[in-house]
């Protein structure tokens, strides 16, 4: 088989990502770089799923497998890179204060960054450096509506599949892609707003978190409605299982 221009598009993704993932974790703070190339990867990333499908349908070379390809690789594009984002990015993330102490830290090479106070930190939050003495350090995003996303695709991928292999095909909904387009708006701003203002502040974490839990409840409930929507075509998928029984 053969892949076509658009094919190739959305299978840039899959190689976008480890990009995206390197950048995050290995590129230093200096100047915000991490957050810079992570942003800009993502943003090309989010540019090839908008574009995919305009030049399969341009270039009549819409397929069954592009059909199949797109939601897989957003899925693991967008989804890997909520799963990078709960730990802190390059190995120094946004900075707790324990004792209260906001006060910029000046120590920094290219940006400010102003620490949050531990009690108002939703995400994950690591000691770093234990060797030198050690810091703390926060990831971007909470981790329980990262664990509600997942759960979520892996719920859709076993009816997907479930079905496929019954010959049956579950309609798609305009909520799941609003939900893609909010989870990638949510990786790009949550990258952004570091990054143009050379600066980690506690609001950043804010609007994460509460970015973060959007996407999770527009995820389960564009699962609800893709279950109820298909609910005749998963019946039979249940009345054939119980056939063979």
């Amino acid at each position: 088989m053969s892949l076509t221009l658009a094919d190739k598009i959305t299978l840039a993704r899959l190689g976008l990502m480890p990009l995206a993932v390197a950048a995050y974790l290995y590129l230093p703070l200096t100047h915000c770089l991490a957050f810079w190339f992570c942003g800009w990867i993502c943003a090309f990333a989010e540019f090839t799923d908008y574009v995919d499908g305009k030049v399969a349908r341009s270039r009549g070379e819409v397929s069954d497998f592009g059909k199949l390809a797109d939601p897989f690789c957003d899925v693991i594009y967008r989804i890997g890179m909520f799963l990078v984002f709960l730990i802190p990015i390059a190995g120094v993330g946004y900075p707790v204060a324990m004792q209260g102490d906001v006060s910029p830290l000046l120590n920094t090479v290219g940006y400010t960054a102003t620490p949050t106070p531990f009690q108002d930190i939703h995400q994950l939050v690591f000691v770093l450096n234990a060797n030198d003495g050690g810091h703390l350090g926060a990831g971007l995003v909470p981790w329980l509506p990262v664990a509600l996303m997942v759960l979520r695709e892996l719920v859709a991928g076993a009816l997907r599949a479930m079905t496929a292999s019954r010959g049956l095909v579950l309609a798609a909904r305009t909520s799941g892609k609003i939900k893609a387009w909010f989870q990638g708006v949510t990786l790009i701003t949550i990258m952004a707003f570091p990054a143009f203002w050379f600066r980690l502040e506690p609001w950043h974490l804010t609007y994460a978190f509460y970015a973060t839990w959007a996407c999770a409840i527009l995820s389960v409930i564009s699962i609800i409605e893709y279950i109820w929507v298909n609910r005749l075509i998963l019946s039979q998928l249940s009345g054939h299982a119980q056939a063979t029984k």
